[in-house]
């Protein structure tokens, strides 16, 4: 993703067309606007990596606090677990 192009809002609306391309392609854009946050353009590409990255880092942190919290399983317990419901829904 690199560093934003910083543009402002009529910038932006002056190459709307161009800055959606590129976008497009992997750059980045932060618009800014004189009375609200500023909004970061990136393409669904990095959307979707950045989603999927938060959402493992999550499964991590679940993971490490469950392990911290005494809650896991061996990988063998997990297994004789899964075979035992296995055989009830047969």
């Amino acid at each position: 993703m690199g560093i934003p192009k910083v543009k402002n809002a009529t910038q932006f609306r002056e190459t709307l067309y161009e800055t959606l391309k590129k976008v497009a392609e992997g750059e980045t854009h932060l618009i800014t606007q004189k009375e609200s946050e500023p909004v970061v353009l990136i393409s669904q590409k990095d959307f979707n990596r950045m989603t999927e990255e938060r959402e493992t880092l999550r499964a991590i942190a679940i993971g490490t606090s469950e392990l911290d919290a005494g809650k896991a399983v061996s990988h063998r317990e997990a297994l004789s677990r899964l075979k035992a419901l296995k055989s009830k829904w047969k």
